[in-house]
């Protein structure tokens, strides 16, 4: 079976993977691995996966442009030659790992082999996080704010606090955020970032307002006592409120007739 390596065309912008050095790529992307090869000599080129597995992935001759002389069935949709680049497209998370190129030459002078090692990492973005308020002052002594993220790979995520006018005054490790109700600070407002090596996204802002439900401090006594006794005087019975008033007026009257 022949395979084609022109079949292959870059689209829009791709990854040079760099060797010796740790590349980290996004989930669907082209991989770009450089064929580092030396003089006019004919050579053949070896791609292969050498960690968490070790396998060959294609093979190229140079005296031969227009096929491969070997794909792996798992990949002879997605790999290729172009202009001097081992072509990995649509790279996924699961190809994470290291490879390596071997340039084997063959002429009228003995070369040795040049070897090429990479390492990639690749990453789905994150998602948009998404905030979530698991207690609050009316069931609990604390504010329990929850973030998560519904895409990503290996994600990190922290809390930011923010001032009313958006000025950034503290940041938070993990996904829970819990604020004190008796000491934290009357209103502020918190949004979550996720990240990871290829991306970032952050959530809406929550606003929390410790009096949501918290017990209230100073002046805000004299509040809670007003309520209950005006809800009080409203569950009396419409009849014994006539009655009151009637006794009330029936004994003003008759004072001012004894006058």
């Amino acid at each position: 079976m022949q395979v084609f390596v022109f079949c292959f065309f870059l689209c829009g912008e791709a990854l040079n993977v760099k060797p010796d050095a740790i590349n980290n790529a996004i989930a669907g992307e082209q991989a770009l691995f450089p064929i580092q090869h030396q003089g006019s000599d004919q050579y053949d080129v070896t791609f292969r996966s050498k960690s968490p597995v070790s396998f060959k992935i294609l093979k190229w001759k140079s005296n031969n442009l227009e096929e491969l002389s070997f794909v792996h069935p798992l990949y002879k949709h997605r790999v290729g030659i172009h202009r001097g680049f081992v072509m990995l497209n649509d790279v996924q998370v699961d190809d994470t790992g290291e490879y390596e190129i071997h340039i084997d030459y063959y002429g009228t002078e003995l070369k040795n082999r040049d070897e090429s090692t990479f390492r990639m990492q690749v990453f789905e973005p994150v998602s948009q996080p998404e905030t979530a308020i698991l207690s609050n002052c009316e069931s609990s002594s604390n504010i329990t704010l929850n973030c998560s993220v519904s895409n990503g790979t290996n994600v990190m995520i922290h809390w930011e606090k923010l001032s009313l006018s958006g000025v950034l005054q503290e940041t938070y490790d993990g996904t829970l955020l819990v604020i004190d109700c008796v000491t934290g600070e009357e209103q502020h407002v918190y949004r979550c970032i996720a990240e990871n090596p290829i991306s970032n996204a952050t959530s809406d802002r929550v606003t929390v307002s410790l009096y949501s439900g918290a017990k209230p401090k100073g002046k805000r006594h004299r509040l809670m006592v007003l309520v209950p006794l005006g809800l009080a005087v409203l569950a009396v019975p419409v009849p014994i409120i006539a009655y009151l008033l009637w006794s009330t007026f029936f004994k003003e009257s008759t004072m001012c007739m004894r006058k």
